[in-house]
């Protein structure tokens, strides 16, 4: 069945088409993705502590360990991109509810939906800068001042975990759609 200009209307396609198994396998790779994150996020943020731990013991007897803060800020850098999906995911972020809570269901969902699209809009710009600054890092040669590590390796990675951020809002996006459907 078509329209006059031969194109399927879209009621038609969502009834036909069953959309609902490919959402779930996208959302199962996604949190794969997540899942995997996190313990690299974890892993960073262990060899923040120990290196931190490390360092401070060697200062007590005069030896400090040569370029620590740059490494404990790239570590701090990778553990944020890293756990950034995975907090999103599992809604871990701070919000406030106070005055949300108490209004109907429709309305929240409402709310969250205005919320992830604007959040979704923020991150897709986060992301292209950042791809943009690591390309333009890369492109100067620019290196840490003390170990001459690229930095703009860590950038990229970084807009790599905003990536993932990003399809993690997007899926959160269709799951609030759901709801407001209901």
């Amino acid at each position: 069945m078509t329209s006059i200009d031969g194109v399927v209307p879209l009621s038609l396609i969502s009834s036909t088409v069953e959309i609902q198994p490919l959402m779930e396998v996208i959302q199962k790779a996604l949190l794969f993705v997540t899942d995997k994150l996190k313990v690299v996020g974890a892993f960073f943020l262990f060899g923040m502590a120990f290196l931190t731990c490390a360092d401070v013991i060697g200062r007590l007897f005069k030896y400090p360990i040569f370029g620590s803060v740059e490494l404990v800020s790239f570590m701090g850098v990778l553990a944020i991109a890293c756990s950034l999906p995975f907090t999103h995911h599992h809604k871990g972020h701070i919000g406030v509810e106070l005055f949300i809570r108490k209004l109907p269901s429709k309305i929240r969902h409402t709310i969250t939906l205005c919320t992830e699209i604007l959040s979704l809009i923020l991150f897709i710009l986060v992301s292209w800068r950042m791809f943009e600054y690591a390309r333009k890092m890369h492109e100067s040669g620019e290196l840490s001042m003390n170990l001459q590590l690229p930095e703009y390796m860590i950038i990229y990675i970084l807009a790599g975990g905003f990536v993932v951020f990003n399809l993690i809002i997007i899926n959160s996006i269709f799951q609030t759609l759901s709801k407001l459907r209901k």
